[in-house]
C-alpha cells in the first residue's frame, strides 16, 4: 500500500510540473511591448495597459510641443502635450490604461 501511495504522490508531482510548465509558456510576458514608427526623433511604446513616449534625438524644427495619444480599449483615448527641447533624448511621458491599451503614437 506504501508503494502504491508513493507512486500517486510521484505522479502528481509530474502532472503539477508540468501544468506549471504550460502556464509559464503560454502566459504573457508583461515585458514584451510594441512599439510605433520614428517620428522625428521619437516613437511611442505601449505593453499590456501601459504606454511611453521615448526620444533618442528629438528634432524640433517644426515646433517643440509634441502630441502622445494613448488608444485605450473600453476608455476614451487620451492625448498629453509635452514641450521637448532639440536633441531631447529619454522617456518623457507615461500613461496607464484601465484595461489594455492598443498604441501610442508620438507626433508634433
Amino acid at each position: 500500500m506504501t508503494r502504491i501511495k508513493g507512486t500517486k504522490a510521484a505522479k502528481v508531482a509530474v502532472v503539477a510540473a508540468m501544468a506549471a510548465a504550460a502556464i509559464g509558456l503560454t502566459a504573457p510576458s508583461s515585458s514584451a511591448y510594441n512599439e510605433s514608427t520614428w517620428h522625428e526623433g521619437c516613437r511611442g511604446y505601449w505593453y499590456t495597459t501601459a504606454g511611453h513616449g521615448y526620444c533618442y534625438d528629438a528634432n524640433t524644427f517644426y515646433g517643440n510641443t509634441w502630441i502622445t495619444t494613448y488608444d485605450c480599449n473600453y476608455e476614451l483615448d487620451t492625448q498629453h502635450y509635452d514641450k521637448l527641447y532639440m536633441g531631447y533624448v529619454g522617456k518623457y511621458d507615461t500613461y496607464e490604461c484601465t484595461f489594455k491599451i492598443n498604441n501610442t503614437k508620438v507626433y508634433q
